[in-house]
This record gives structure tokens, C-alpha cells and sequence, in this order.
């Protein structure tokens, strides 16, 4: 059975931003477009042929996936998911993106985020070379001074956006979003707005949805293609994905349950890019959202902190330059969790995601919060440690567990209330990622 999709771009601000998907699979008489995810052995052009054969368009090849995406009518559908190559169908789903309320936000220096996690800039540390590429799966990056893009590619096809915002390249952000993540993982310190975790880390922009929030499953399938075609020559070794949505994970790469995002994330990995996710921002178990849920990922929880020091003493929120009612150094009250002792608490860890300063598409810095904005915290503290050399070499299994086994280390009094030396009943949000000197 074809299951139902709801995909949402995890970020909250006054409002919360979403991405809803719905199947395009029409009538027995009308093409549907559909995910055709291939056998590992398989011969993408030769079923590419066999699909044309049936009448269908093929929209997509991704060799590095092993996926197809075609128009194909029900009536003709059969035939193609009992090619022996094929492994499963699935369809295609439309996405939109609904309106967040970033506030605007002027700021000098390290953003508290940045300082919460120990990944504050270190004497010398400006002249270290970044080698570890980190892909924006996301809605682009607006070239600025302090962002390092170095390359991308477009899977939106954001028209209207790029005609309506000026022009910028193919892979400009034209919604904000995407940038305000880039930001948070490498904002180069120009002596004015913020500073990322790893300041100048390259960057590519994975640009997936359109700035009305347009695309579908299969862009972001395109996207992550891209890196896994991408990763050895261009050094990518981090994929940051703030987006997802139900679903759960079958324990076999989407084998089982047809999951074609699954399948795709699987590949990534295998291609040695860390995956990290956003853990998704509606206070229920992840077990039930993609990908947080898939085991190849590190999923990022949200937490509090308003001052970037331990022990909860920030008394005021208006300072921090964005609305919120939370109280400092406690898990987000928006934030998805593992239930204690489940498979999914194995790779789970917590970063600062509520009013957090960072980059935007205006050339300015905007506040906003959600998991969205946590899980860019652990993507650059991933490519810091990999350029450090603590994380050389080290498989994504290995790197996931190293940033667990690292936020533990934490005392007591350096962490927040919800993890694992003040834990909440019922939720796991794991440990405040930690720089340990990487």
C-alpha cells in the first residue's frame, strides 16, 4: 500500500512552518508521477527504456540512488513494479511551504547557540583550513561575504523565485531558510552579525524547495543524489537536513515499507556523508517522523538557552531578540524525543534551537526557532571534528557515536533538564552536543 506522506521543514517561530504532502497519482487513465527505486544491481537505463516502453516519461534519472522518477498511468503501473530490476513503486507526493514569522534581529558576535555547544572561536583557529564540505539540503543559499558556497545544485527549479528575487544563480535561497541554517554552520567572522560553529566550512547549497515552499519527495531525492554523486571529488562529509515528516523506519533502508527517502539516505551514507537531521518540532516521539526515525541518522533535539552558560540563570527573553516563553537551559517544549531505551535513543543528541541569530537571504540576521535551527549546530560541530582529526576517518557510525559518547562527558551541572543527568519521564532528548577541543 502506498502510504500517505506529510513532509514539514521543522522550524517554529510565532508560527510553525510546514510542508504537506498529497499523492499526484491521478486516475487509471491519467498519468501519475512515481518513484521507481531500483534493485542494487539493476541497470537504471535499461529500465529507464523498459518504463518508455510502457509509455511513461521518465522525469529523473539518479544513478547515484539508483532511482527513476516517471509519468505513468495506474493502468500501466503493474507492469513496472514486476520488472525483476524494479525493487518498489512508490508514488510521488507535491509540497508546500507554509509562511514562518522570523524576526528581524541586529547582532555582533558569537551567537549564544554557538557558545552553548563550546564551538566558540579559539585563538588561531582562523587560520585552520576547513576541508570538510557540509550540503545544505534545504531551500538554497544566498551568496553573502560570510558564507563559503562553493557549489551546489538546483532540484527546485524555483523560476518565479529566481525572477522575482533578482537573479543570484541557480541555487539562491529565496525563502530564507536554508540560509539561516547555512549560518549556523559556517558563518565566517566579519567582525559584525554572527559567527558559526565552523566559520568558513565550504558549503554547498542542495536547493530542494522553492520560496513558496514548492517542490516534492522527489527533489529532495534529487538532492541527495546529487551528494552521493558528489561526495568523493568535492570532500562533502556532512549532509544537514532540517526537513521531515510521519513515517517510521523498517529497520531495512525502506526494503520493506517502500520508502524511497529511506533508500536514498542509506546510499548517502554509504557514500560517507554523516547525516543529521532535524528531530522535528510536534513534542511527540520521533519514532513515528522521517528521518529522524531512520538509524543512519543523527537525529537533533531543541533546547533553551538563552545566555550560552550552563545553570539556567537567564531570567528574560526579551534580550534574546525573539519571542518565547521557555525558561532557560530546559528541552523545547516544541521538540520531538526517543522514548528511554528504545532504538531510536542510540542516536539522538540536543543543541540550542529556540531564538537563534543567524544568517538570512536579505543580507541581514534574523531569530527564529525550531529543530530546524538545532540540528545545524551538530553539522558543523561534525565538520569541525572531522578537520580537527578526532572524527579522520572515522565512518558516519562512528562520528554519530563519538558526538554522543562526547555530549555525555558532560558534568551534571553543564547540561539542561531533559537529558540524561535530569531526565524528563517518558522523553529522551538526549545530550547537549559538546566541543571537546575538536
Amino acid at each position: 500500500m502506498l502510504r500517505r506522506w506529510v513532509v514539514a521543514v521543522l522550524v517554529m517561530a510565532l508560527a510553525p512552518v510546514g510542508l504537506s504532502l498529497t499523492s499526484t497519482a491521478n486516475s487509471a487513465g491519467s498519468p501519475g508521477r512515481y518513484i521507481v527505486v531500483l534493485n542494487e544491481s539493476a541497470d537504471a537505463g535499461a529500465v529507464a527504456n523498459r518504463a518508455t516502453g510502457l509509455g511513461a516519461t521518465v522525469n529523473s534519472l539518479f544513478g547515484s540512488v539508483n532511482t527513476l522518477v516517471v509519468s505513468l498511468t495506474q493502468s500501466r503501473l503493474g507492469s513496472l513494479q514486476r520488472d525483476p530490476r524494479v525493487a518498489f513503486v512508490t508514488a510521488d507526493r507535491p509540497v508546500r511551504l507554509l509562511d514562518s514569522n522570523a524576526q528581524a534581529f541586529s547582532t555582533d558576535g558569537v551567537p549564544t547557540g554557538v557558545r552553548r555547544i563550546g564551538a566558540a572561536p579559539v585563538a588561531g583557529a582562523a587560520g585552520v583550513e576547513k576541508k570538510a564540505a557540509v550540503a545544505i539540503v534545504d531551500t538554497g543559499i544566498t551568496p553573502r561575504p560570510d558564507l563559503n558556497v562553493v557549489g551546489g545544485v538546483d532540484c527546485a527549479n524555483d523560476l518565479l523565485g529566481d525572477l522575482l528575487g533578482g537573479g543570484g544563480g541557480k541555487t539562491k535561497d529565496n525563502n530564507g531558510h536554508g540560509t539561516h541554517v547555512a549560518g549556523t554552520v559556517a558563518a565566517k567572522d566579519t567582525g559584525q552579525g554572527v559567527v558559526g560553529v565552523s566559520p568558513g566550512t565550504p558549503l554547498y547549497a542542495v536547493r530542494v524547495f522553492s520560496s513558496f515552499g514548492a517542490g516534492s519527495l522527489s527533489s529532495v531525492i534529487c538532492g541527495l543524489n546529487w551528494v552521493a554523486e558528489n561526495a568523493a571529488a568535492n570532500n562533502i562529509k556532512v549532509v544537514n537536513m532540517s526537513l521531515g515528516g510521519p513515517g517510521d523506519d523498517d529497520g531495512q533502508c525502506g526494503a520493506t515499507d517502500k520508502d524511497a527517502f529511506h533508500a536514498a539516505v542509506c546510499r548517502v551514507t554509504a557514500a560517507g556523508v554523516t547525516v543529521v537531521v532535524a528531530a522535528g518540532n510536534s513534542k511527540e516521539d520521533l519514532s513515528e517522523s522521517v528521518p529522524a526515525s531512520y538509524d543512519e541518522v543523527l537525529a537533533v533535539t531543541a533546547m533553551a538557552d538563552f545566555d550560552g552558560k550552563p545553570g539556567g540563570l537567564f531570567a528574560s527573553t526579551a534580550a534574546a531578540g525573539c519571542a518565547s516563553k521557555s525558561l532557560d537551559d530546559v528541552a523545547a517544549t516544541f521538540s520531538n524525543y526517543a522514548v528511554p531505551g528504545s532504538p531510536d535513543a542510540n542516536h539522538v543528541i540536543a543543541a540550542p534551537g529556540v531564538c537563534i541569530t543567524s544568517t538570512w537571504n536579505d543580507g541581514k540576521f534574523k531569530a527564529i526557532s525550531g529543530t530546524s535551527m538545532a540540528a545545524p549546530h551538530v553539522a558543523g560541530l561534525v565538520a569541525r571534528c572531522i578537520d580537527a582529526g578526532p572524527c579522520a576517518g572515522m565512518s558516519p557510525a562512528q562520528i554519530i557515536a563519538k558526538l554522543k559518547a562526547d555530549a555525555a562527558a558532560r558534568p551534571a551541572d553543564q547540561g539542561f533538564l531533559g537529558d540524561t543527568h535530569r531526565p524528563v519521564d517518558g522523553k529522551f532528548y538526549g545530550n547537549l552536543a559538546n566541543d571537546v577541543g575538536y
